[in-house]
């Protein structure tokens, strides 16, 4: 891995991306969620304003970073970094980096809506779940979009994800409880963000040995996920080792 290389991919792909106007749509798609949250009561609950937060980074993190990947391959990009000394580690830093940034800035904008003024103190919180949950987010959008043929083929693997992702809502609002909900919720990665976005917001309502689940989870399944992107985009690419 070449820090000058990963920098110049970065700066094309922020390019790329304002060419392609993601940055139009995640400020569209964040301006729904705020205006969204900015129709709560003053005193919503953090259940609520968090289980939002949770699908900021499945739209702008998996979604976008997924269509992006299928344009370049489209535009047959992929095969062309093989000619170049850029690596597939590059490759998916640079798309990992830059689109996690696109995440925490989303999900600190719709905070910031909701909890107007914010402290220093929960925006630093936030910033840190944030950072995780897009992490997560758009590792998990670049292996599924690795082997995907198509746009469609992207939204068939997301489908089901999506519902396992989300399922832990039923914990989150009280629908399923105690022993249980870790049961049925604990091994998916949507209950691990939502501990932690919950943390976040109100440090009261989750407890130490929860905390240190929600970001142990997600580190391991980041560092999964991060090692299979590679894996795959080293086929794609066409480029062995990084």
């Amino acid at each position: 891995m070449n820090a000058t290389l990963l920098l110049r991919l970065m700066l094309w792909d922020i390019r790329v991306q304002a060419r392609e106007r993601i940055y139009l749509f995640t400020v569209i798609t964040t301006a729904m969620f705020a205006a969204v949250v900015a129709l709560f009561p003053e005193n919503a609950p953090a259940t609520v304003v968090t289980a939002i937060l949770l699908l900021d980074p499945a739209v702008v993190g998996t979604g976008f970073v997924g269509g992006l990947v299928l344009l370049e391959r489209s535009q047959n990009t992929p095969p062309a970094l093989a000619v170049t000394p850029a690596s597939p580690a590059d490759y998916v830093l640079a798309k990992l980096l830059t689109f996690a940034a696109l995440t925490i800035a989303g999900g600190l904008t719709i905070v910031v809506v909701a909890y107007w003024p914010p402290s220093a103190a929960l925006l630093l919180r936030m910033a840190l779940a944030l950072t995780f949950t897009g992490v997560l987010a758009v590792l998990g959008g670049l292996v599924m979009v690795a082997t995907a043929h198509s746009l469609n083929h992207l939204i068939a693997r997301a489908f089901p994800v999506s519902i396992v992702v989300e399922l832990p809502l039923l914990a989150h609002f009280g629908v399923v409880e105690g022993w249980l909900a870790w049961v049925l919720f604990g091994a998916s990665p949507g209950h691990a963000m939502l501990r932690a976005l919950l943390w976040a917001a109100d440090p009261s309502a989750v407890t130490p040995v929860e905390l240190i689940y929600a970001f142990g989870y997600m580190t391991l399944l980041s560092a999964i996920l991060f090692r299979w992107a590679l894996i795959l985009h080293t086929r794609t690419i066409g480029h062995v080792g990084c």
